[in-house]
């Protein structure tokens, strides 16, 4: 949970905006912080602040103070911890999955909870983001025409990317990560693994494949394994320790077609779906720490 812990304060501490008069805009504008604040030490906006914020931070601000749609200083500050919070959930999330409990975690299904608290946590950062952007800026021209627009703009970016790829999880990778299609495929150097061989398992039409001694054998040419089960024997598994209960030896194995060695002890290759859930899930985490680089410039580096 300490990564969890961490990510929070960064989140809050990144996105968080200072009381007083900003000293990186009076050196920008070269105007001194009463021209917009009250006092030298920051405090209430004057209309020359609030003009200035509204057009993106370009100086000098022209047109007047006006935005989109206004939004009163307390509805806006509830606003803003739902964005901050719902982004800790999200990216907390992400960074819990794949550091501490690693891809490998969901491979085999999307787990429910994390699924819903991100998919939350997305349409709250978007709803409260929006909402922000429009009662602060005078005009969506602003996204393209000023830097700190265009730095949000990255920023908005980014978020479209993560959730575009959050979806493509959701709705395509996940129902194949928990219901993957059982098919029959050798491997390409011959060594089958148990997850491998239990798909040649003599059913709906698939291949009867046994192991014995460390090689694996086609009995699918067999009028009793054709069901994919000889007497209490299946198909699709390792039939080494049987052998001493049956009323035939070894030699029997060697009237069919061994197709190749057996590694109890070997790991299945991955499916396409685990691929692109692999590729999603890193790239995900990636764009974590491009949003939280992009938002630590759009506070202090401009």
């Amino acid at each position: 949970m300490k990564p969890v812990l961490f990510l929070l304060l960064l989140i809050v501490i990144m996105t968080s905006s200072p009381a007083g008069a900003r000293p990186e805009y009076a050196e920008k504008t070269r105007q001194g912080c009463k021209t917009c604040h009250e006092t030298e030490d920051g405090g209430k906006l004057l209309d020359m602040g609030l003009t200035y914020s509204a057009s993106g931070y370009v100086w000098p601000p022209q047109g007047g103070y006006r935005v989109i749609i206004p939004i009163g200083k307390r509805l806006r500050s509830i606003i803003g911890f739902l964005h901050i919070f719902a982004g800790f959930m999200w990216f907390g999330t992400i960074l819990h999955v794949h550091i501490v409990l690693r891809p490998a975690y969901a491979v085999k299904g999307l787990p429910r909870t994390e699924v819903a608290i991100g998919v939350v946590s997305m349409l709250t950062v978007g709803a409260t983001g929006l909402a922000m952007t429009i009662s602060k800026i005078r005009g969506f021209d602003l996204l393209t025409n000023s830097d700190w627009g265009i730095v949000l703009s990255v920023k908005i970016g980014l978020y479209l990317t993560m959730i575009s790829l959050a979806a493509v999880a959701v709705l395509f990778v996940g129902p194949k990560l928990r219901a993957p299609k059982r098919e029959a495929v050798a491997p390409e150097d011959g060594v089958f693994d148990p997850k491998t061989l239990a798909n040649f398992d003599g059913v709906d039409g698939r291949p009867a494949y046994v192991a014995y001694k460390g090689s694996v054998y086609d009995l699918s040419s067999s009028a009793r394994w054709r069901k994919g089960l000889h007497f209490r024997h299946p198909a699709g598994k390792e039939l080494t320790g049987a052998m001493s209960g049956a009323p035939h030896g070894e030699d029997k194995l060697e009237e069919f077609w061994r197709v190749g060695e057996y590694d109890e002890t070997r790991e299945p290759p991955r499916t396409p779906a685990q691929k692109l859930f692999y590729l999603i899930a890193y790239t995900n985490l990636g764009l974590v720490f491009a949003v939280l680089l992009t938002i630590a410039y759009w506070r202090w580096g401009m």
